[in-house]
């Protein structure tokens, strides 16, 4: 954030400054609170140890001085939007003033917690481009929070309400926001892929085993599944082995983890994509994108549609075999460069929204594919992995052997045709998934194994190259090339390129960049 150069901010009267929403009195000490829960149990704990009393009257202490600090922020933070820039005071013993110029905020985000949202409430971050340069006003009232939206990004300002902001009732009058053309909303359809995320299913795991080493010994398996569990017994039989408990509790931890992640999956997915649409309005300097969903924490996020630089396609493993893809935009001036435009959706949904924002069909362009050089190094990566894996089966093997007196030879065998089954289809994957092109205004590049992730990066967003080779990369001729930018993760890596090809695109896409280092 930076002090403006030309022209001066002009004066306008303080009566002006608005405050934040009366609630905020309420919200601020409360997220404040949450955050000092832990100081002040360890607190009470430690005092406690001599007396209670001692321990109670601290934890209070804590809390008190929590709350207090809670509410400094409703206290002495103010805010005001000038026809040229929006500035904020805040500070108790150091002030400070915070502007932006309206023609270099970049993005509104409105987002609201389960608290926010019963005190009628919303966040809003301002983005303006800058790393770690956003400005924050937490809290506003929802019709607040709208107007200065409009404010920012697409209209001028207006003139606040005689009573200020400084109570839930304040009303203020807004117009009628203008007609946006939706580009995208959620279709209910959608949630057969939340299953199909691996995240959720490795969530599902994580917690399944959390649940089950606390409460192992009051769940009632007998009655639940008809089994029951003893010292050492299973339905009055022993144990007889480690072998026979796996077989037993395989079997049962599977199907568990198979139900909780379906049935947590989609209701996650339900509760945070609820009513999401996406939306293109008419913003100050062009045109702008909105996304709002979520059922209990709300979130609005609009961005200036020309500070979208790209967008990414990925393909999981299991969405993909049932023709599903996710779709993220790559940015400027948010707090994720890369959000998600679109929660798991068919891929020709995918397409069609991404040609709508990106303004054309980067997603379906034919790809110019690398040479039989990155297959044989996938092939021989995979060979060499399989190895490795079964060197790490056949130690403990040995030594069981040895020691035990159980010769558990199929250990290893098992362990290598499975390393070298996953390698192999791996390796052929990366290989067939591996591709890049040039269209009229994008790069676009194809990656991945199991996972393929397609990016379109416009051509006047990549601000430098990097070719890099190692040892192994000249003896066959491959260069990894990475085409740098300001949005999503800053770079968009291109793998395993001939070395003739890649600078040949360097210069293809940025003539202007590359043409000084190329003869």
């Amino acid at each position: 954030m930076s002090t403006p150069e030309v022209p001066e901010v002009p004066r306008i009267p303080d009566a002006d400054w608005q405050r934040l929403a009366g609630w905020t009195a309420i919200v601020s000490p409360l997220s404040t609170l949450r955050q000092a829960i832990i100081p002040a149990a360890v607190g009470a704990f430690g005092a406690g140890q001599a007396n209670v009393l001692i321990g109670l009257l601290v934890a209070l202490g804590i809390a008190a001085v929590a709350a207090l600090a809670g509410l400094v922020p409703w206290l002495t933070t103010t805010y005001r939007v000038t026809p040229t820039h929006l500035e904020v005071r805040k500070g108790l013993l150091n002030r400070t003033t915070l502007t932006a110029r309206l023609d270099r905020v970049r993005s509104v985000d409105l987002s609201s917690t389960l608290i926010h949202r019963a005190l009628g409430v919303t966040k809003v971050n301002v983005g303006t481009g800058v790393d770690e340069g956003q400005i924050t006003l937490d809290s506003l009232t929802k019709d607040a929070a709208a107007r200065l939206r409009r404010e920012l990004l697409h209209a001028a300002p207006s003139t606040p309400a005689a009573s200020g902001e400084t109570a839930a009732a304040t009303s203020v009058e807004e117009a009628p926001p203008a007609a946006g053309e939706v580009v995208a909303r959620l279709d209910w359809s959608w949630i057969k892929y939340a299953p199909l995320n691996l995240k959720n299913l490795a969530i599902a795991l994580g917690g399944l085993a959390a649940f089950f080493g606390a409460f192992s010994d009051v769940i009632p398996w007998e009655r639940l599944i008809g089994i029951r569990v003893d010292d050492g017994e299973i339905n009055g039989r022993p144990i007889d082995s480690l072998l026979h408990m796996l077989v037993l509790a395989i079997p049962l931890a599977l199907i568990a983890a198979a139900v909780v992640w379906a049935v947590g999956s989609c209701v996650g997915y339900a509760v945070r994509w609820w009513d999401l649409q996406v939306v293109r309005e008419q913003g100050r300097e062009g045109t702008t994108l909105r996304r709002s969903f979520g059922l209990t924490s709300t979130r609005a996020t609009t961005v200036e549609e020309a500070k979208v630089r790209g967008a990414t396609s990925t393909v999981g493993p299991l969405i993909g075999l049932a023709g599903g893809a996710d779709l993220n935009l790559l940015t400027t001036g948010l707090d994720d460069n890369s959000p998600a435009v679109l929660p798991t959706a068919p891929e020709s949904v995918v397409s069609a929204v991404g040609t709508d924002i990106l303004g054309e069909d980067a997603f379906s362009a034919a790809l110019t594919g690398h040479g039989p050089k990155p297959r044989r190094r996938y092939w021989f990566r995979a060979a060499v992995a399989t190895l490795v894996w079964t060197l790490v089966a056949l130690v403990p093997t040995v030594l069981i052997g040895v020691f035990g007196d159980a010769w558990l030879w199929w250990i290893p065998v098992v362990v290598m045709v499975v390393a070298l089954v996953i390698g192999l289809v791996g390796a052929e994957l990366r290989h067939r998934h591996l591709g890049h092109t040039l269209t009229d205004r994008y790069l676009v590049v194809r990656s991945g194994s199991y996972t393929a992730v397609r990016t379109a990066l416009q051509t006047d967003g990549v601000i430098g190259w990097r070719v890099r080779q190692t040892f192994f990369d000249r003896r066959i001729g491959l260069a990894q090339v990475i085409a740098m930018t300001a949005a999503g993760q800053e770079y968009v890596a291109i793998p395993d390129v001939p070395l003739e090809t890649a600078v040949a695109l360097a210069a293809a896409a940025t003539p202007r960049t590359v043409s000084g280092f190329v003869e």
